[in-house]
């Protein structure tokens, strides 16, 4: 019998969960063209084959219908004919208030593959933003789309849990070697960030109750890969000169004290506007996606900022 994307979701009040192996797409030509309206005469429409494993996709609730409305609203205003980093500003905005939860990702074992534009924080905020805004610059956003990307973008191989970008270190350099960013902060001051990944693996060393201990040996041989990797640094006393080289759109990493994951204690998606930069941001203050009036102020609130990370789209 055939169903549509609004059918399935009546029976499921709160996730829409799909069993399924998805293809990870590599180039923009190699995305289906279907629309998000499509109808599927069945879930397996959605699996294909990946090294042979499978996984649990998990669909938040309202993620369809925001899709559905991103995808109508970008066509009426003709969005995709911006630039790339004006087309992630319009996403961003799109997405403000949308509720801020921790620990989206993990809830439980084994890894699944978290699918959400409604739920969200800092990290799945810019993947979000960046997936849609790739996919209507590409007329090409619908769900098993914007899932493929979701994928390519979190995860360096199969959706296991070794295989998540955790580090941000570990996410810009996979990211700009899949050619979907580009790391501006390095090309300006040639300062490397100069911090090194390895809270993760202590965090889970230390508790053997941990749902994630059985994979402490591929975290910690992880983690030895990521500090041989470098990214750029704008320390906080050197960033009103680099002002000016912000776009709206960049990827804005919030570095303070180095006692979290790597010291990137923080994302956000840059908003240039009436000469000041600005950020949209997924706050866990807020509870919400929120605008930060400028980066400057956000940066002075707290005492242990040291700088930041820019990452741009292309």
């Amino acid at each position: 019998m055939a169903i549509t994307i609004k059918t399935a979701l009546k029976h499921f009040s709160i996730l829409t969960v799909i069993y399924a192996t998805v293809l990870v797409v590599l180039a923009p030509h190699c995305l289906a063209k279907n629309s998000i309206n499509d109808t599927y005469s069945s879930e397996s429409q959605y699996q294909q084959v990946l090294d042979n494993e499978s996984y649990q996709v998990i669909i938040e609730s309202g993620t369809i219908e925001t899709l559905n409305f991103l995808v109508k609203r970008a066509q009426s205003e003709h969005i995709n004919k911006k630039t790339m980093g004006d087309i992630i500003q319009w996403t961003s905005q799109q997405l403000l208030n949308s509720p801020y939860v921790f620990y989206l990702l993990d809830k439980t074992t084994p890894e699944y593959l978290y699918i959400s534009l409604s739920k969200t924080d800092c990290v799945l905020f810019v993947e979000e933003v960046i997936v849609v805004s790739q996919l209507i610059k590409n007329n090409q956003l619908n769900l098993s789309n914007y899932i493929a990307g979701i994928k390519q973008i979190r995860y360096h191989g199969n959706v296991v849990y070794c295989n998540r970008n955790h580090y941000f270190k570990d996410w810009v350099t996979m990211n700009e070697r899949n050619g979907i960013v580009t790391d501006v902060g390095a090309s300006l001051t040639q300062i490397k960030l100069p911090f090194s990944a390895n809270i993760l693996g202590d965090i889970i060393s230390q508790d053997k109750t941990n749902i994630h201990y059985n994979n402490l040996n591929c975290i910690k041989d992880r983690e030895k890969f990521v500090n041989t990797e470098s990214i750029g640094f704008i320390p906080l006393q050197e960033l009103p000169k680099y002002l000016k080289y912000i776009h709206n759109g960049d990827i804005i990493g919030i570095i303070r004290t180095a006692n979290k994951s790597d010291s990137v204690h923080h994302l956000g998606i840059a908003y240039v506007h009436d000469g000041t930069v600005s950020m949209i941001h997924a706050s866990s203050v807020a509870k919400k996606v929120v605008v930060a009036p400028s980066l400057a102020g956000y940066l002075a609130k707290f005492k242990d900022s040291l700088g930041i990370i820019l990452i741009r789209v292309k």
